[in-house]
């Protein structure tokens, strides 16, 4: 009997490994091979060929990715083409449908149906796609996927026209294109501009069924954008969307128009695409999180702002704004630097203390600076920069930030709080490209863990080198500076008590207000371990804030 038990699991085995194996081939011989003209596309095959009367252009990966991810766009395909090549070399197909002046009417999105259907069917595509917009594309990506939820991935808008009565209508603030107002009434059969301005069906009224199929957006947007104005478009979108319960990432560009679009490092939409439009299974598994990285796991910024552009891309500011924020407001600001060394790390470690401080009333931001690389020539010097140059343009962009210029608290932890430390100690560490004129002094500091001491008796020398005393806190104690509370581990081996308490006693010989929190036996990072001293933390934050006026 066990003989025969095991002869037969073996031959049940065999027939499941058949059949896994016929049914791979089978779906590899389903999806049929693209037809058409075929040319080169930055380096990858390109076919053009009909469907339902129209070009499609698919640009193949070289390997596609399981699944056959894929992205759609809208309208100006080939312009800004860099997330596109990163997305082939990661498996995705690219798609575009060639419906110029349709301005996402039904026409338009009943050709999309027939793409869609063939592209899925007949060329195995996912069934999910990832949409992109830019500009006018914005009307075809928003019209299809409100009549197709459930096919859409994400949707990634670039200046996305949300609203025709904004572009091309020019019915708002912006100025509007009268040539392309007359095509659109033709493309949707209007008879007029009063129909026009009174139709339902533009994507700001569709929003819905988006929400509810749980499509996550992205909007990139110049903040000077007179074309399409974002304020009738995505801020329109933002606010409607967020209230029906959806989730959408704004980044802001301030100063900048309709063009360029896109980023310089296009990572941010890359990343966007990769982890909502690639099956969960082929993606990196999440490294084990402590408590504060649970909690930021689940949180997500209001918008990032761009601060800054240098040779590697932009530099974002992650803004937590409160459920009853409006730019006219004058609120406290909590900026904060995340650790790492100088050399890793990112903003979302410190999104728990951003989102603590937006609940409390307050806008709250996240910055991102530059890392330490010395093959790229980027140096603890940079960072330092990057940090006082974020100061600046918080200070600058008050009005638009909602916040209170006089009441900005600089917070940080590990390298992070030497940065903190930094925007309020080391003037002339400047970016040649700042306005000095923009004083750099916050309302308070606030100091968890920090490189404090950068001697060979703290943490940092070695990355800094000889010139590592223009960079120690410690050696630039002097009156006037910021109340400032520091809390620190008694066993820390990285950045040891010592140089905490030399900070201390600088501060009180100066004149200054300095709390020094000492945490029995916590080793480096103690309070981002556990949630209890996470929230004990946050709150002898909160006491130490409303002790000097800067809590709402």
């Amino acid at each position: 009997m066990h003989v025969r038990h095991h002869l037969g699991s073996s031959i049940l085995a065999t027939v499941i490994l058949g059949l896994a194996v016929a049914s791979a081939m089978i779906s590899r011989v389903e999806a049929a091979p693209f037809p058409g003209t075929k040319t080169s596309w930055h380096g990858f095959d390109r076919y053009q060929f009909p469907v339902d009367g129209k070009t499609v252009s698919v640009v193949v990966p070289r390997t596609a990715a399981p699944g056959r991810p894929w992205v759609w766009h809208g309208e100006f395909f080939g312009h800004k083409p860099e997330p596109d090549i990163e997305l082939l070399k990661r498996g995705f197909h690219i798609v575009y449908l060639r419906v110029p002046d349709l301005f996402g009417s039904p026409t338009a999105v009943a050709h999309w149906n027939a793409c869609y259907r063939e592209l899925t069917s007949k060329y195995r595509l996912a069934k999910k796609v990832a949409l992109v917009g830019l500009s006018r594309g914005g009307l075809y990506c928003y019209n299809w996927a409100a009549e197709n939820p459930d096919c859409v991935a994400c949707i990634y808008g670039d200046a996305p026209v949300c609203d025709f009565k904004s572009w091309p209508g020019g019915w708002g603030a912006g100025q509007g294109s009268r040539t392309e107002w007359k095509k659109l009434l033709q493309a949707y059969g209007f008879r007029s501009d009063e129909e026009a301005k009174a139709y339902p069906g533009n994507p700001v009224d569709r929003l819905e069924p988006l929400a509810r199929a749980g499509v996550p957006l992205l909007h990139i947007y110049g903040e000077a954008d007179k074309v399409v104005p974002w304020q009738e478009n995505t801020a329109v979108v933002a606010q409607r969307y967020r209230k029906l319960g959806g989730s959408i990432t704004l980044i802001a560009k301030p100063g900048v128009g309709h063009h360029p679009h896109g980023l310089v490092d296009v990572r941010p939409i890359v990343d966007f695409i990769v982890r909502h439009a690639l099956p969960s299974a082929e993606r990196q598994s999440p490294k084990r999180l402590d408590a504060a990285g649970r909690v930021a796991a689940e949180l997500e910024p209001s918008r990032l702002v761009v601060y800054k552009t240098v040779a590697q891309g932009e530099l974002f500011l992650h803004v937590f704004e409160p459920s009853d924020w409006k730019p006219s407001d004058r609120r406290p600001c909590f900026l904060v630097f995340h650790g790492g060394g100088w050399t890793g790390g990112q903003p979302r470690r410190m999104y728990p203390f951003a989102d603590h401080f937006a609940c409390k009333g307050m806008v709250a931001i996240s910055a991102q600076y530059r890392l330490r690389n010395p093959r790229k020539g980027t140096t603890v010097f940079d960072c330092v920069k990057d940090a006082r140059s974020a100061m600046r343009f918080v200070r600058s962009h008050a009005a638009s930030l909602g916040i209170d210029p006089d009441k900005i608290i600089v917070s940080g932890a590990s390298a992070g709080g030497h940065l903190a430390a930094g925007v309020a100690l080391f003037d002339g560490i400047d970016d040649p490209s700042d306005s000095l004129k923009v004083p750099t002094t916050p309302a308070a500091l606030v100091l968890y863990f920090p490189v404090i001491d950068t001697s060979a008796r703290g943490y940092g020398q070695a990355k800094i080198g000889d010139r590592w005393q223009e960079l120690s806190p410690v050696h630039h104690v002097r009156k006037g500076v910021p109340p400032t509370i520091l809390f620190q581990g008694t066993a820390d081996t990285v950045t040891p008590p010592s140089g905490a308490r030399a900070f201390h006693q600088a501060m009180l010989e100066s004149g200054n207000r300095c709390e020094l929190v000492m945490h029995e036996g916590g080793k480096h990072g103690y309070l981002m371990f556990r949630r209890d001293l996470l929230d004990e933390t946050l709150r002898r934050t909160d006491s130490f804030l409303k002790s000097v006026g800067l809590m709402p």
